[in-house]
C-alpha cells in the first residue's frame, strides 16, 4: 500500500517545490517611451472670489456662480452685497469677483476682456460690469488687463421699481442670467 502511494506522495511534493520556486521567482522588465512636447500659446480665464465680494461658487475655475441672496430697495443685504444706487426708479445692488487671465508663451503684455448676456435679460432687471450695460453683443470691459494677477470687477444687478404691469419685476422674481467673458490677448 505505500508503495501505491509514493508516486503520488513525490508528485505532490514536487508541485509543491515547483510552485514555491515559482512563487519567489522574480523578473525584471524595462522599456522607453519616446515622447514630443509641443508648447502651445494659450490663455485661460479664471474667476475668484474677491475678499469684498459674496463667494463664488467654484472659485478658482472657469465657470462660477454668484448669489445676491434677497435684495430690496431699503432691506438688509447679504455679505459681500452692496446697495451703490437708490433712485425713483431703480435701485442698484453690486458684488466684486476677480478675473486672472493666466499667460503661457505670449509675446502679448496684456489683454482685452469683453462680456455679453447669454439669452435675454428678465423683465425689470439689466446687468452691468464696471459701469458697462451688458447686452447680448460683446461689450469692452477692459482693454489692458494684466495677466496671472486677480482684477477686481463690479457685477451690478439693476432692477426697475416700476410695477410688474409698467415694466418692473414682480415680487419675489428669481433671476439667473449667463454673462459669457471673453479674453483676448493684444
Amino acid at each position: 500500500m505505500l508503495r501505491s502511494n509514493h508516486p503520488i506522495r513525490m508528485a505532490v511534493l514536487a508541485a509543491l517545490l515547483l510552485a514555491g520556486v515559482t512563487m519567489h521567482a522574480q523578473t525584471t522588465a524595462s522599456g522607453t517611451i519616446n515622447a514630443v512636447l509641443i508648447n502651445k500659446n494659450a490663455i485661460a480665464l479664471i474667476f475668484d472670489t474677491d475678499p469684498g465680494g459674496v463667494p463664488l461658487g467654484a472659485s478658482g475655475t472657469a465657470a462660477v456662480t454668484a448669489n445676491f441672496g434677497n435684495v430690496s430697495a431699503f432691506g438688509p443685504l447679504a455679505a459681500g452685497v452692496t446697495r451703490p444706487s437708490v433712485t425713483a426708479t431703480t435701485f442698484t445692488v453690486r458684488t466684486r469677483f476677480d478675473v486672472q487671465v493666466i499667460e503661457g508663451g505670449l509675446a502679448s503684455a496684456n489683454y482685452r476682456l469683453t462680456a455679453a448676456l447669454q439669452g435675454g435679460t428678465p423683465t425689470g432687471f439689466s446687468f452691468a460690469i464696471d459701469g458697462v450695460t451688458l447686452t447680448g453683443a460683446a461689450q469692452t470691459i477692459q482693454n489692458n488687463g494684466p495677466f496671472n494677477v486677480d482684477v477686481p470687477h463690479n457685477l451690478d444687478l439693476i432692477i426697475s421699481t416700476a410695477s410688474p404691469t409698467a415694466g418692473g419685476p414682480n415680487v419675489g422674481t428669481l433671476t439667473s442670467q449667463t454673462i459669457n467673458f471673453t479674453a483676448t490677448a493684444n
